[in-house]
């Protein structure tokens, strides 16, 4: 189950779950999640859900800052547009989000080699 996890001082004090193609992030009340923080713009950020097109049934979960003033990093950089992994690290505002798979830490990832064509 893809979710982000809203945490302070390393502790989850809420978890969202990525399951509609867009998910917006910000301050206005309209956005799926609602961050109170001046530092945080009205539309601050999304995230999309798009299917993968070598793996069935996978989706890639993008994030993407929306013009925001302040702008959003992930893992320490700022980003414009980024494909989230496990454990990604996003900061918007003073609020810290880590991105979840659901995937055990340890879980072997596959590699794909494609042919030069």
């Amino acid at each position: 189950m893809l979710r982000l996890q809203l945490k302070h001082e390393g502790i989850v004090i809420k978890s969202f779950h990525l399951e509609k193609p867009e998910t917006t992030i910000g301050r206005k009340p309209d956005n799926d999640i609602q961050v109170d923080d001046a530092a945080v713009s009205g539309y601050h950020a999304r995230l999309r859900l798009v299917e993968n097109e070598y793996l069935d049934g996978h989706q890639d979960v993008y994030l993407e800052d929306a013009g925001s003033t302040n702008g959003t990093r992930v893992n320490g950089r700022d980003v414009t547009k980024i494909m989230l992994k496990n454990g990604d690290l996003i900061q918007i505002g003073k609020h810290q989000f880590t991105f979840d798979t659901g995937q055990a830490p340890d879980h072997e990832q596959t590699a794909i080699f494609l042919p030069d064509n």
